[in-house]
């Protein structure tokens, strides 16, 4: 954790409340592929493709799937992401709320929603 998570990371966490850190699922990235592909072949109840008629491009929306899509599991379990998260916080305890899947094709006319 110590090569992922610097004090200026914390720090910008705590003043911005947002921070990227590029290397943090480096490992995890096939397995969450593999995820994300089986989230799209068996969406769940809350996924939406985020089109209207007159928009192009594929936008796939899904979240709350990682109980019932193994590679999400797998991944969020790992003991790693509850410790950053902790650190980030200043907190001692990290529940997750939920994962969120984004898929957007290039050239997609809808606005990702924020």
């Amino acid at each position: 954790m110590e090569k992922i998570l610097t004090q200026k990371i914390i720090e910008d966490y705590q003043n911005d409340g947002v921070v990227l850190i590029p290397s943090m699922f480096k490992q995890s990235v096939e397995k969450l592929r593999s995820g994300i592909e089986q989230n799209m072949k068996e969406p769940g109840p809350y996924a939406t493709e985020n089109l209207h008629a007159h928009e192009f491009g594929r936008f796939f929306d899904d979240y709350c799937n990682w109980k019932r899509i193994q590679p999400f599991y797998e991944v969020i379990q790992q003991p790693f992401i509850a410790e950053i998260a902790a650190h980030l916080m200043k907190s001692q305890r990290v529940q997750l709320f939920h994962e969120h899947v984004l898929v957007k094709e290039p050239g997609t006319s809808k606005p990702t929603p924020w």
